[in-house]
């Protein structure tokens, strides 16, 4: 008992527990939901696509969203996303993004990261406020702890793209056409 209270008190520091508020997330997750973040911005070259990260809105508020475009990359956000001229297939992301939230090109710096909500309708992310350097990650998504039924690992998805001729079709237009 000793030893689990140490360890718990090492990790402490290291880690800390967020109730989701809000539908932004959706269907990935769900308001209500707690979850264990990995506290602090990660390593530079450590911040994987289709991770969840929290930072700080414009008025103080924790949010959470998912890192889409890495530094370096190129994107397009309109009916569909494309990175560097390929339509990323998004399993995760439900709803379309409203035409107020298309963006042209964006040629990521060297330490930024474009960030989305998953239910595109509802979020308010990098398409409303811009890209967000790596300083301002306060946390990784690590682990989902309540409700019981949903307890379990927060898991990254593999990044996968459709064919280049795809770059305006709906994503689910997209996934059919790759067969995914």
């Amino acid at each position: 008992m000793l030893a689990a209270l140490a360890a718990m008190c090492s990790l402490r520091g290291r880690y800390y527990r967020v109730e989701v508020a809000g539908d932004s997330m959706r269907p990935t997750l769900r308001p209500g939901e707690f979850l264990v973040l990995r506290r602090g911005a990660p390593a530079p070259g450590r911040v994987d696509p289709g991770s969840i990260v929290a930072l700080h809105d414009a008025t103080g508020r924790l949010i959470l969203k998912r890192v889409i475009g890495l530094p370096g990359e190129s994107l397009r956000v309109g009916r569909s996303v494309l990175i560097n001229r390929r339509p990323l297939i998004e399993t995760y992301a439900q709803g379309e993004t409203p035409q107020a939230q298309f963006r042209g090109a964006n040629q990521l710096a060297e330490d930024e990261y474009f960030l989305i909500g998953d239910n595109r309708g509802a979020s308010t992310d990098s398409r409303d406020f811009g890209p967000v350097r790596r300083e301002r990650i306060e946390g990784t998504a690590a682990f989902r702890y309540w409700p019981l039924r949903r307890l379990g690992r927060i898991g990254t998805p593999r990044r996968e793209f459709g064919t280049a001729a795809a770059d305006d079709l709906p994503l689910g237009m997209i996934r059919a056409r790759t067969g995914n």
